[in-house]
């Protein structure tokens, strides 16, 4: 990545015109495409949405539920009632919007007229049939009963003679025996509420202090700019009656009104939180970097990001929602992140090469990770989320290229060199935090708090708290809820079909139902349309009941009964003229057409017709006991949808938990994945997430401490957060890396560049708070805790952490925990402990409790013990054991043994080689309280209880037959050379006449070193020497003489088998921890080339034991620590590289001594000293041919007498291999830049180097082991 965009850097530095030409073409392009986008305006945007929720959006947003407004006109004092001034205010004002609204209304109902009532009722009369259902002929049964016919005109007679509804008059002219009633009547099934009557033909509430108007715009309620004008009309029309009705307060309220008022709001606040965004960076900037272009230039990369957003999201899918827009501010904060970035660090560089050189990795890497956080968004169930994700996505990557590509070229000179002074935050950013203890584990207390309350974090579940309404809209809710609770209580149930008819004839099946349910009270009432509108079947069927009802013998007997009751009651012959054309009639099926009056006034609101779909609506008051169970016995086996607000709040929560947990999960895995990747450790990938995961915790704790619940709209969080922790982590980690791989400190720059960073997006964030949008207000407390979250996490924790498991340990040159080495000395530590115990508990029993044979018990204690020890060192099977005994020694007869001491394992080892072995140890294993108990019972004996003390007890021990353990070190070695032997051993051994037996121990020092708790991979050997007899005077005559001679022995025959194993492969382990960390290309690198150079052991055999190495083109360094460790540190090595970056790594490895020199030169030019031998491997074909010949003649120059050249190269004169050789450099230089070239590749000649031996009088010698390469060794000795 560095390559790329350094090679890009330095193509356009000598091209600038053509650099500002393309920076000016591509931002043009991108706001000519952003000129086309459209912004969509829909609240409902904002809600999430699965099957049932879209269905749910699509019946509201279809239906005039969604877009009627209810106009409520009520006296301003609310104790009196003055029911004719309302409806003389409502007539007035809806004639006023009739003329001044006329082209925003589609329709406005504020009184229903006598002449439409008529209307209904002649269509009723004139299709009687198809209004009666078969429930309804045991009611005419009761009806034409001569008693109750004669009531019922009796009843005529007295409504013909009142004053009263013209249309009641027809209807009884029509239909005197009452049949027309029964049909009338359904219009009440119409009355979902039962809290509103009519007055004078108005619709006002039963305490007659509420009258309502309806109007139904003339455009959805996404239009906001057309209904903004209805709105305005409106209001004009109550600010002129007001003047008139001083008495009367008008409000209203619908989802028009809230899609207008959110909209309206959106704007402001977008333009007032980005504004105050916009001026705080620039003056932040200025006071900051001080530099009048600073703001302009940071900015730019913001200005290109968002417009190639908007240019992309235009081509993609042309919209985009207001109020993922509106969340620009927290964009413009994160976006703004990269070019103070590169600033910042061109502010404490001064080298723009070495800004991108250093920025690529982490900016490209972490900008990667926010980016696919930002657009994990398009899994969220809410289309806003899906937009902000996309338009926080497209800007980030705009911005990271702006940052990378244009910026550098325009920041020029403005930025002052690493002369500058440290600023405030600078100072700030060098303070270690991590060296605290003390806050350290504050943070760790805390997360433990937090992690309790975190769980009490709760969801929102009523997503219509992220609308904005006005006071006088919510007072205007609260009016409407407070008079009509059926929009609170009703459960609506929709059918759906291809055509109306077929949504009618699904609606009619599900009626039995509605009807048992109503019989046995589990449903209140039941609005909809199956009363007054049916399907042409439905119809037809009733009309044939009626055809079958009515018989010849009925009808007759009817007219002649209704004829002599009438007659008697004074109705003229003629009166009942009607009603026998009525029974006479032959009924049609209903045209559509004739209930378009009907279907306009009052079922519009129930039917939704479009194109190839049509869906009808009933309206259920259920009572809660009820609700569950009507529920899902009308949605089980119907083809219907339910739709009620308490499942619809229930399933929104649902969704939104389910939302959270989806994008947490994947932005979790996202940000481990990518950290894997980048770092390619385990453990370093959890050093930077373990932090990002605690903020978290700590963001849940403070919600959930302070009471704030979770929302659709501010579960952006969890991507903002895992975005920025993970740009911060990046940045961190890639800092002590920095540091730990070459010594180069990053980490403060970095540092300073995030507490930027965080002060930018808290502001962008954080200017949320003046905005009046709940669904933005929403976002501003959250994301603020969380960027202070993770810059504190990221400041403290994941430098504390690599102190902690890397830094350290490398400053006392231990190895660098792994998560493996962990695992494996953890696991080794708690069985050594857990059976230490046991051990212990078994030998109470053995030797302290056992009343019977105690020698018995002690010998199989030591037996038990011996084992346990054994147990211990093969159950850690990352090394492997080895016990040389040439001479089969068995301990028959006592003696004193002695062996080198390095290691806690020296002990174990010692102890498993024989049950009869008792061990002199140090007070500090004498009480240790996990294997203390057990070695006191096994008669081990202390040393500081004096030697002279010891010989009486150790005496009754050897005539028992046990041996004495000693080591003559008296304590751990941490290194070569052996210490010195103290007497003690030696002075048992004269005073009990006992033989010494000497044991080698080799690897124990190794594979756990003293002060360090790591086991390490390595074989551990133990090899016996041949017994040295008590009678044996030739190690002299007294123990001090012995010790003398038997250490000087012992130290010798050590150091010849130290000479045997450690061979270079010995060494693989600790040449790998040397490297590990220093990233996951150089750890392959390390790997694979130790396995090719086998681990360079013919460079060890050929080059001398001791005297000056010197490594010319030495690379990493590999060979050259190689080369020391197998000397046994008798060599003092000097590598030479061309590439500063691997010196710096060589010479920043922990095991690094003064006789390891790494020095960053070309050889071409390096000055030589007198060396004992000198390799020159794989670097001469970087020269040129003269070039090569003059290094090579330097270093033979340069050869002390018996001193050795060893050259390895491709010889070019192997045709055949050479191409080998030829593909292999392609991919080291071209491929993965592992060596650096400026010269092109210049192969040798193997003639060219012998001319130049013997020209020099030098011996030649050409090794050849390769089979598909030409790299071939000549060895020249002088």
């Amino acid at each position: 990545m560095q390559k790329v965009f350094l090679t890009i850097y330095q193509y356009f530095l000598t091209r600038k015109p053509l650099l500002y030409l393309l920076f000016a073409g591509t931002l043009g392009l991108f706001l000519l495409l952003a000129g086309r986008i459209r912004f969509v305006e829909d609240v409902y945007a904002i809600i999430p949405k699965d099957q049932k929720t879209e269905k749910v959006a699509e019946v509201f947003g279809n239906s005039k539920f969604a877009d009627k407004l209810a106009v409520m006109v009520s006296l301003k004092d609310t104790t009196q009632t003055a029911p004719d001034s309302l409806v003389a205010y409502g007539d007035a004002l809806g004639a006023a919007l009739e003329q001044s609204a006329a082209p925003y209304i589609k329709n406005i109902r504020y009184r229903i007229e006598d002449d439409f009532t008529l209307e209904l009722f002649q269509t009723i009369q004139e299709h009687l049939p198809v209004f009666l259902s078969e429930k309804d002929y045991a009611k005419i049964d009761t009806l034409i009963q001569p008693a109750v016919l004669k009531t019922t005109l009796e009843n005529d007679i007295k409504l013909l003679s009142s004053p009263g509804s013209f249309a009641i008059n027809e209807v009884i002219s029509r239909d005197p025996s009452g049949i027309s009633f029964i049909a009338l009547k359904k219009l009440q099934e119409l009355q979902v509420d039962d809290n509103f009557e009519l007055y004078d033909s108005h619709i006002i509430t039963k305490d007659q202090k509420t009258l309502l108007l309806f109007i139904t715009p003339n455009f959805t309620a996404g239009n906001t700019g057309r209904n903004k004008l209805l709105f305005e009309a409106l209001n004009r029309g109550i600010d002129s009656l007001g003047k008139n009705h001083p008495q009367i307060r008008t409000l209203y309220f619908g989802g028009a009104l809230v899609s207008e008022g959110n909209a309206a709001q959106l704007k402001k606040d977008t333009q007032l939180t980005l504004s105050i965004t916009i001026l705080f960076l620039i003056f932040f900037i200025s006071i900051y970097f001080k530099k009048k272009r600073a703001p302009v230039l940071i900015l730019v990369p913001v200005v290109y990001g968002a417009a190639f957003a908007l240019g992309f999201i235009a081509l993609i899918k042309g919209s985009i929602s207001i109020i993922a827009l509106g969340t620009g501010s927290i964009v413009l904060g994160i976006v703004v992140n990269y070019s103070l970035h590169v600033f910042n660090h061109y502010r404490h560089t001064g080298d723009m090469r070495q800004v991108i050189k250093d920025l690529a990795f982490p900016l490209t890497i972490g900008s990667f990770t926010t980016i696919a956080g930002f657009l994990t968004l398009q899994f969220a169930t809410s289309d806003m989320l899906k937009d902000l994700g996309l338009f926080a996505g497209l800007s980030l990557i705009g911005a990271v290229l702006c940052s990378l590509v244009f910026l550098p070229h325009f920041i020029g000179g403005t930025a002052a060199g690493p002369a500058q002074k440290h600023s405030w935050i600078d100072r700030i950013a060098s303070v270690r935090l991590e060296s605290n203890k003390w806050l350290v584990g504050l943070i760790m207390l805390l997360t433990i708090v937090f992690a309790f309350f975190a769980g009490k974090v709760q969801f929102e579940p009523d997503m219509m708290q992220l609308n904005y309404m006005s006071k006088e809209l919510k007072q205007a809710e609260q009016k409407l809820n407070a008079i009509s609770g059926a929009a609170l209580k009703s459960v609506y149930l929709v059918t759906e079909g291809g055509n109306l008819d077929e949504a009618l004839v699904k609606s009619e099946r599900l009626q039995t139902d509605i009807d048992r349910f109503r019989a046995e009270g589990k449903i209140s009432s039941a609005g909809g349309v199956s009363s007054l509108f049916m399907s042409d079947s439905l119809q037809r069927a009733r009309i044939a009941r009626w055809n079958v009802y009515w018989t010849a013998d009925k009808k007759a007997q009817l007219l002649s009964d209704i004829k002599t009751q009438g007659f008697a009651l004074g109705f003229k012959p003629g009166a009942f003229q009607h009603f026998e054309q009525l029974l006479a009639t032959s009924f049609e099926t209903l045209d559509p057409a004739q209930l378009s009056g009907i279907r306009k006034s009052y079922l519009d609101d129930y039917i939704t017709e479009t194109p190839g779909r049509a869906s009808v609506v009933t309206v259920l008051k259920v009572p809660q006991a009820f609700r569950q169970a009507v529920v899902d016995s009308l949605e089980a086996g119907n083809d219907a949808t339910i739709l009620d607000r308490q499942y619809l709040t229930s399933r929104l929560t649902q969704m939104v938990n389910q939302d959270f947990n989806r994008i947490a999960w994947i932005v979790s895995i996202l940000v481990a994945v990518v950290l894997f990747l980048t770092f390619g450790r385990v453990e370093l990938m959890l050093m930077a997430f373990i932090p990002m995961f605690i903020s978290w915790v700590w963001i849940l704790g403070i919600m959930g401490l302070a009471g704030i619940k979770f929302n659709i709209v501010n579960i952006i969080v969890s991507t903002l957060i895992f975005g920025l922790g993970d740009d911060y982590s990046l940045f961190v980690m890639d800092g002590l890396l920095s540091e730990y791989r070459t010594g180069r400190k990053l980490l403060g720059s970095y540092k300073s560049s995030i507490l930027i960073s965080a002060i930018t997006t808290i502001a962008g964030l954080g200017v949320l708070v003046f905005a009046k949008h709940p669904a933005l207000q929403s976002i501003a407390f959250i994301s603020v805790t969380g960027i202070v979250c993770v810059v504190l996490m990221s400041q403290i924790l994941i430098p504390f952490l690599f102190h902690l498991f890397i830094k350290s340990r490398v400053k006392k040159q231990f190895h660098p925990w792994t998560l493996w080495s962990w695992h494996r000395s953890s696991f080794s530590f708690v069985y050594f402990a857990s059976t230490s115990v046991l051990l212990t508990i078994v030998g109470l029993f053995l030797v302290r409790l056992n009343p019977f044979n105690k020698e018995k018990g002690k010998y199989s204690y030591h037996v038990l013990l011996s084992n346990f020890c054994m147990s211990v060192l093969y159950i850690m099977g990352n090394f492997r054991k080895k016990i040389n005994n040439p001479l089969r020694e068995t301990f028959k007869t006592p003696a004193v043994v002695i062996a080198n001491h390095q290691s806690f394992l020296d002990i174990l080892k010692m102890a498993m080689l024989n049950p009869r072995l008792i061990l002199l140890t140090n007070r500090w294993v004498w009480k240790s309280p996990v294997f203390g108990w057990a070695i006191r019972m096994a008669d081990f004996y202390p040393v500081a209880n004096g030697i002279e003390n010891s010989v009486p007890l150790l005496k009754t021990l050897t005539d028992k037959g046990y041996s004495i353990v000693v080591f003559p070190e008296g304590t751990r070695s941490t290194r070569p050379p052996m210490k010195r032997f103290h007497k003690g051993a030696f002075y048992l051994a004269e005073k009990l006449q006992l033989d010494i037996v000497p044991v080698l121990l080799h690897g124990l020092g190794y594979t756990m070193t003293k002060g360090d708790y790591l086991l390490k991979n390595g074989p551990i050997t133990a090899q016996y020497l041949p017994r040295i007899k008590a009678d044996d005077t030739s190690w002299g005559v007294n123990y001090q003489e012995r010790t003398k001679s038997v250490s000087n022995y012992f130290k010798a025959q050590h150091t010849q088998l130290t000479k045997e194993l450690e061979q270079p492969k010995y060494f693989k382990e600790h040449l790998f921890f040397n490297y590990i960390y220093k990233g996951p290309v150089l750890e392959w690198y390390l790997k694979i080339k130790l396995r090719l150079e086998n681990y360079y052991q013919q460079f060890h055999e050929l080059m001398p034991a001791d005297g000056r190495i010197l490594d010319l083109g030495c690379g990493y360094g590999f060979m050259c620590y190689i080369l020391y460790w197998s000397s046994q540190e008798k060599r003092r090595i000097t590598g030479v590289d061309y590439d500063e970056d691997k010196i710096e790594t060589a010479s920043h490895c922990f095991s690094k001594t003064d006789d390891l020199q790494f020095i960053h030169a070309d050889i071409s030019r390096f000055v030589f000293e007198q060396y004992d031998g000198i390799v020159i491997s794989d670097v001469l074909h970087y020269l040129q041919p003269e070039q090569q010949v003059a290094v090579i003649e330097n270093a033979i120059q340069s050869l002390l007498p018996g001193g050795i050249l060893v050259i390895r190269d491709g010889d070019r004169d192997l045709k055949e291999k050479h191409k080998g050789t030829r593909l292999t450099e392609f991919f080291s230089t071209k491929v993965f830049s592992f060596n650096k070239t400026v010269n092109g590749l210049h192969f040798l000649s193997g003639q060219m180097i012998k001319d130049l031996a013997d020209k020099h009088g030098l011996s030649f010698e050409r090794v050849d082991h390769t089979k598909y390469t030409s790299n071939v060794i000549w060895v020249l000795r002088k």
